[in-house]
């Protein structure tokens, strides 16, 4: 096998860029943060901040997203190599892994840690970080490359195309004869003349 730059398409690098933005933002920017204003009593402390990364924060979470980037990656790895799991869809894999990862972030941002405390002088104010939202849209770029990944190789669509209509059948041309039923009432054809000539008179 020989790694192959052109067997790179588009899914994969939609794939690539999510994957290595998602282990960026998740090592290397804070998506949990707070601040302490005012004078803390007994001390001379006036201020102070607190922030952690994403990686820092979670303790279980973050494995499925460092997962998620592997195999986000070893997808990209493998189109490269022109490799195929026997029965496997490398696209659906990578779809399962971004989608869940997603899912958890939105999880994070909804039910996060938060708190505004305000008293004694002093205000402790905690929430997210811009980094957990950047870690999301990461993380839904590695599904939407999955997803392409997956239509690419065959698989079927997890959403409804439109069908592509054909152009409307010629109409048939009107016919001489009548029409033998109307409004269920049923007209008989009158019989044509023969054509023979009348017998001859007796003379």
């Amino acid at each position: 096998m020989r790694l192959d730059a052109d067997r790179i398409r588009l899914p994969e690098r939609i794939v690539a860029g999510g994957a290595l933005a998602l282990f960026v933002f998740l090592f290397f920017l804070h998506w949990y943060g707070g601040s302490i204003t005012g004078l803390v009593p007994g001390s001379h402390i006036s201020g102070a901040t607190i922030s952690a990364t994403g990686w820092e924060a979670f303790t279980i979470s973050r494995w499925i997203w460092l997962v998620t980037i592997l195999l986000a990656l070893g997808s990209v790895l493998a189109a490269m190599l022109a490799y195929r799991l026997e029965g496997v869809q490398i696209g659906a894999v990578v779809l399962g892994a971004g989608a869940l990862s997603s899912v958890l972030i939105i999880y994070r941002i909804i039910y996060h840690p938060g708190a505004s405390v305000a008293g004694h002088g002093i205000h402790i104010a905690y929430g997210v970080k811009f980094g957990i939202w950047l870690g999301l849209l990461a993380a839904l770029a590695i599904t939407l490359g999955g997803y392409m990944q997956l239509r690419a190789e065959g698989g079927a669509p997890l959403l409804p195309l439109p069908e592509r209509k054909g152009r409307p059948a010629a109409s048939e041309p009107p016919s001489d004869q009548p029409e033998q039923a109307f409004s269920g009432l049923t007209v008989q054809q009158a019989e044509p003349h023969s054509s023979s000539s009348p017998p001859d008179r007796a003379r």
